[in-house]
């Protein structure tokens, strides 16, 4: 029975604004772990191309996208799907559009309201309906912490069949039985994990540190992951030479 860390993506492995954008001594770390004979995965609330298409610098043994509602393997077989229902995707929309920057998690492209940055490859669109693919999930990005917070009460207070995460300043939304740590558990029952480590910096992450064995989170981390956290690093190859 292997041992597995789960990493969640953004400011915890990934850095935009670095150069290179996972540092070359986390590209090395996660390499020799899975050398070692243990499995390394994604977990990220990102739509599918925004995993997919992202590095060729790291091989994981499994991905989590879309908070969970997207679970594959190393050669993207899916392992598990969930998407959400259109009437769902609908309400939310038209009655978020006006109010944040909207991003719909599909299997081949990314769509959003508008451009988060200029090099953005994202299919903009302004209705609903002009996506035909099937949808795993609804992002809405606040660039307001108070504000996303509110927002992630009040769309699990109105709809049921769906869950949001909040992730700082923005939400993730996918269908109810999805997230990170229901994640973790299909993925431990698929590869007969014995000792499943995680790692996150965020809000959305806690789902997976709950689920995990060992719970590891940034020093730089709010507080809440810290609680429930056995260790604080200041990487993904701290935390690996900690598990080693």
């Amino acid at each position: 029975m292997p041992n597995a860390l789960a990493s969640d993506i953004d400011y915890t492995l990934y850095f935009p604004n670095k150069n290179p954008s996972i540092s070359l001594e986390d590209q090395q770390a996660i390499a020799h772990y899975q050398k070692a004979g243990y499995l390394f995965g994604l977990c990220s609330g990102r739509p599918y191309s925004g995993v997919i298409n992202l590095f060729d610098t790291i091989h994981p043994d499994f991905y989590i996208i879309s908070s969970g509602a997207i679970i594959l393997d190393k050669n993207l077989q899916p392992l598990y799907e969930k998407h959400v229902t259109y009437h769902t995707i609908q309400n939310i929309f038209y009655q978020y559009q006006n109010q944040a920057l909207i991003i719909i998690h599909t299997k081949k492209d990314i769509y959003k309201t508008q451009k988060e940055f200029s090099a953005d490859s994202c299919i903009l669109f302004h209705s609903i309906e002009q996506i035909k693919e099937i949808i795993y999930g609804i992002s809405l990005v606040f660039h307001n912490e108070t504000q996303a917070y509110q927002e992630t009460q009040n769309i699990n207070h109105m709809y049921k069949d769906v869950f949001a995460f909040q992730n700082l300043d923005s939400i993730d939304i996918v269908s109810k039985g999805c997230s990170k740590g229901e994640a973790i558990k299909r993925v431990r029952e698929h590869f007969h994990i014995k000792t499943f480590a995680g790692i996150g910096d965020s809000y959305n992450d806690l789902p997976m540190l709950k689920c995990v064995d060992i719970p590891i989170t940034l020093n730089t981390s709010p507080q809440p992951l810290k609680d429930i956290s056995q260790l604080h690093v200041e990487s993904v190859a701290q935390a690996i030479k900690e598990l080693l």
